[in-house]
């Protein structure tokens, strides 16, 4: 099973509320996905502004220039990448278009279905939930964090942090992950942080 099919069996449970992906960017693929990451000769560290939104990029990072994701569903309207390094640790986030808004007043409502999409998209990759949904506000868009662990191709583990907001019908997804026991990874904590605390909308 592709990750692509895995993600579309997860889409098909709860497709009115949550556009779930399943990221394992960059070399992190398993049989029969591709992608592919590579730098471009920029400046690391610095503001990243596009797509609406505006964030920092923590320092020593670049954005990467070629962010292949094939393990998503939904309507993506547009997808980022930021890291030290290429390979799988990274921050990545997508934005896409889905069928509800979900806000501080009805989030309660629909936690239980995000937080089913959501395990039931760990389960199928190999991996589990092991927290969430705990509520979230990033500038003043509310929803979801969620810790899980994915499957890498091979034998290797993924950990992710992901956090889901929505404005309108637009969800913002941004997924931290790094591989577990990752040299870089307590380096990928930080930046997520940083890049999730200074994540706005232009």
């Amino acid at each position: 099973m592709t990750l692509g099919s895995i993600a579309r069996k997860s889409w098909r449970a709860a497709p009115a509320v949550i556009a779930p992906v399943l990221v394992v960017f960059a070399t992190g693929c398993s049989a029969g996905c591709s992608a592919s990451v590579s730098f471009g000769h920029v400046k690391t560290g610095g503001t990243y502004s596009g797509h609406g939104v505006s964030l920092t990029i923590p320092h020593g990072w670049s954005r990467l220039r070629e962010l292949t994701l094939r393990s998503k569903t939904g309507t993506e309207i547009w997808s980022e990448g930021f890291a030290p390094q290429s390979g799988s640790d990274l921050v990545g986030i997508t934005a896409y278009a889905t069928n509800v808004a979900v806000t501080r007043r009805n989030s309660d409502r629909y936690a239980p279905k995000v937080t089913a999409a959501i395990e039931n998209l760990a389960a199928s990759s190999g991996g589990r939930l092991l927290s969430g949904p705990t509520p979230t506000v990033i500038d003043g868009m509310a929803g979801y964090r969620f810790e899980t662990t994915l499957a890498e191709e091979g034998s290797a583990t993924l950990e992710s942090r992901m956090f889901l907001v929505w404005k309108g019908q637009t969800e913002y997804f941004i997924n931290c992950q790094h591989r577990t026991r990752s040299s870089i990874g307590a380096e990928i904590e930080r930046g997520c942080n940083t890049i999730k605390n200074s994540f706005k909308l232009d």
